[in-house]
């Protein structure tokens, strides 16, 4: 599993090929920033016997309550959420965690990219 940070002034673009992926894989994913906006989510299950995906992207791994950045809330095959003006997060960190909750067991690929802005 890789994530790929590319940053061209403000804008930060990070594309993120998982293999093997189970409902709890996750992938840390180094921005070197600790404020920003996610302003667009597109997942895509290449391959594997899930259903669905169901990502969720938060500051603090197993994101849950007020650590999410990003839940999908209804599963799909494929994600693009384009977020109007975007979900702002701030992490002491400098990294968001990743997962895309697959709803079939670990045989899934899949690939994300994110758009996010730095600051609010």
């Amino acid at each position: 599993m890789s994530a790929q940070v590319s940053r061209k002034g403000q804008e930060i673009t990070v594309v993120i090929s998982q293999t093997s992926v189970e409902a709890t894989t996750e992938i840390e994913i180094p921005l070197g920033i600790t404020r920003g906006r996610l302003l667009r989510i597109i997942a895509d299950k290449t391959a594997g016997s899930a259903s669905n995906i169901d990502p969720i992207l938060g500051i603090a791994t197993n994101p849950a309550g007020s650590n999410i950045v990003f839940e999908q809330g209804t599963g799909a095959v494929t994600i693009d959420n384009q977020i109007v003006g975007g979900a702002t997060f701030s992490t002491s960190s400098g990294s968001l965690f990743y997962r895309p909750k697959p709803d079939g067991s670990a045989d899934n690929a899949v690939t994300t990219i994110l758009h996010i802005l730095v600051g609010w």
